[in-house]
């Protein structure tokens, strides 16, 4: 699962921005378009920071959850093990073979459903971003005799900067009650080092994670050399026939 890179996922819903779109500039009877850069407003606002906070923080509690899960599965094993002792009937060894696959089967059920939950999440907030968002750009885009707005991106070869908005709108994102502009150089530089700190952090947490997912496939690897194990140890200490 990768974290939320250069934003991304907004791209991926740029095109629900676009309205009747008609290639005429705006301001030309009303039926133009108006162009923002999803990516400088959600950098300049803070938002693609707070997007991939939350995202991480999401995955760091999936994955908690997942190597609990694991823990658990393997605490049951080892009690069953320990039951049926050196000496399992084919019985017991037909169902310790069944509990581990069932074990193993639960881990990646779990895997993929983690997945799933953190890229839900992910979308959820974009999709948040996108619907506080929408409304500032509508404005500001009518005010300009657009009918639509458009997102600036890697398939728009060329537009006339007079019918860019990105500045506009994140003003308005940043006169919003509740959100702190960056007044001047300085608060700037806090910014930017604040952002450093986050990275750092982020850099801490995707190595946990990669450690997390390592515990959960070595667990895998363990519960099949134990099953081994204790069939060979039944082998071993049956009577020969």
């Amino acid at each position: 699962m990768k974290p939320i890179q250069n934003f991304g996922l907004i791209f991926l819903v740029a095109a629900l921005f676009v309205s009747a779109c008609d290639q005429g500039p705006a301001g030309a009877g009303g039926g133009g378009i108006a162009i923002m850069d999803l990516s400088a407003i959600a950098k300049a606002t803070g938002q693609d920071e707070a997007i991939r906070q939350d995202a991480e923080t999401a995955r760091a509690e999936l994955s908690a959850q997942l190597q609990q899960l694991a823990t658990n599965l393997e605490q049951q094993l080892a009690a069953e093990r320990e039951k049926v002792g050196i000496s399992p009937s084919e019985a017991d060894q037909q169902r310790l073979q069944e509990m581990t696959m069932q074990a193993r089967q639960q881990i990646s059920n779990a895997q993929m459903q983690a997945q799933s939950q953190a890229s839900l999440m992910e979308q959820e907030l974009v999709t948040a971003f996108r619907d506080k968002l929408t409304p500032l750009a509508e404005e500001i885009a009518k005010a300009k005799g657009a009918s639509a707005v458009l997102a600036a991106d890697s398939y728009l070869f060329w537009f006339d900067p007079t019918i860019d908005i990105t500045d506009e709108v994140i003003a308005a994102w940043r006169a919003l009650p509740g959100e702190k502009p960056v007044a001047d150089e300085e608060a700037a530089t806090d910014v930017a080092d604040e952002l450093a700190e986050v990275q750092a952090e982020f850099e801490q947490l995707e190595s946990e994670q990669a450690g997390i997912e390592k515990e959960v496939d070595d667990l895998q690897e363990k519960l099949q050399e134990e099953l081994e194990d204790t069939a060979d140890q039944a082998e071993e200490a049956a009577p020969e026939q």
